[in-house]
């Protein structure tokens, strides 16, 4: 019965953390609406309360505004599932700083991330093809949050380089993996918090690459007994997508993106390679021991 426990357990991050996007909204609207209304009182004017709705959804539904809340959201997430994998898991939330200092470990990470930025670029490439109105649809998702600009905004950069991605571990890689392996192999384990990492971002296109990026992060986790080895692959990850695939010119030349196609997947496989071989199957063993007392 415990298991059933476990894998039912499995969903509640994933469905706590849908309703802490709406809940750190709340605090953002109150000061959107706040500005709005001092904006007008210093002006001396009588705004009609349709006006003020409109005003409020433009003002609200800017880049700034979407950012905060996600920033919000995270640290409200980081707090939370912080807590919780410690707590009930008892995962650890102190950096490795051992595991840092093994330069085969980290060039293995950072050339893992071209590879997996490639693999996301031909799994949205293939499935835009197939589903047109899907890639509209995640298109203006991420025009919207501002991720198409070749000059990512600060805010930008604070959530989807750092914060996103320590809470998206925390509550995926954190609490939802070390739940599921109670409940089921290593495999399925991972197959399943990949599964709800690609539905908790709530689109197709993005959910698709999400969910096989998820599994690579899960077996970096899993494989480096740490969930900031992860957490560092993902922030290097989201760095790459959003700071340097956004400078995109040079790939106009069908040459150099041939080039760079095929380099990226040659440094994914030797990412891959030079992680595992500077991990330890014993090391994976130990940590499932320490995590099951």
């Amino acid at each position: 019965m415990k298991k059933v426990g476990y894998f039912f357990l499995c969903f509640v991050p994933l469905i706590a953390s849908i309703c802490l996007q709406f809940v750190a909204a709340i605090p953002i609207m109150g000061i959107c609406l706040l500005q709005i209304c001092f904006s007008n009182l210093l002006e001396g004017r009588k705004v009609p309360y349709e006006e003020l709705i409109m005003q409020f959804y433009s003002q609200f539904t800017n880049q700034s505004y979407a950012m905060l809340t996600s920033i919000v959201f995270a640290l409200s997430g980081i707090l939370l599932y912080g807590i919780w994998y410690t707590k009930q898991f008892k995962g650890s939330m102190q950096i490795p700083w051992k595991s840092f200092t093994k330069p085969g470990l980290i060039i293995g990470i950072l050339l893992l991330a071209p590879g997996l930025q490639t693999l996301s670029s031909i799994l949205t490439t293939v499935f835009a093809s197939l589903f047109p109105k899907w890639m509209d649809f995640y298109m203006d998702l991420m025009e919207s949050a501002g991720f198409s600009s070749s000059s990512p905004s600060l805010l930008l950069l604070i959530y989807a380089v750092i914060l996103g991605p320590i809470e998206e571990e925390l509550t995926f890689r954190g609490v939802i993996l070390s739940s599921a392996k109670k409940a089921l192999p290593f495999w399925a384990a991972n197959f399943l918090q990949a599964l709800l990492f690609g539905i908790f971002h709530m689109n197709l296109i993005q959910g698709i690459y999400a969910f096989c990026i998820g599994l690579f992060l899960g077996y970096i986790c899993e494989r480096g007994c740490s969930i900031w080895l992860s957490i560092f692959l993902h922030i290097i990850f989201n760095f790459w997508g959003t700071c340097i695939s956004t400078q995109g010119t040079i790939l106009e030349n069908p040459i150099v993106a041939i080039l760079y196609f095929l380099f990226s997947i040659l440094f994914g496989i030797l990412g891959l390679f030079l992680f595992h071989k500077n991990t330890s199957s014993k090391n994976v063993k130990h940590f499932h021991e320490v995590s099951d007392m």
